[in-house]
């Protein structure tokens, strides 16, 4: 089966990323002297990782839609997630 993509939800995981990577950079660069909207909206880069959570639920959800066996489904997960897990 050929995984589609849905547009949005891969520019919403791409703004995520860029709050989490502009966290980083403020957080590396120790600019938090004055109040500011960057202050408010990046001073804690979680908001970040709490869209990639949402993402991740609402992507998995629609995984499930596909006509595979709850093991298949497992195989396959692991498959996809374990090798990287091993090297990184």
């Amino acid at each position: 089966m050929v995984a589609t993509r849905l547009n949005s939800i891969q520019i919403m995981r791409g703004i995520a990323a860029l709050i989490v990577v502009a966290f980083h950079i403020r957080y590396n660069l120790s600019v938090y002297e004055q109040k500011n909207l960057g202050d408010l909206m990046f001073s804690n880069g979680e908001v970040g990782v709490y869209l990639f959570f949402v993402i991740s639920g609402f992507i998995i959800s629609l995984s499930t839609r596909r006509k595979e066996s709850p093991l298949e489904f497992s195989i396959k997960r692991l498959l996809r997630i374990y090798p990287p897990y091993i090297f990184s």
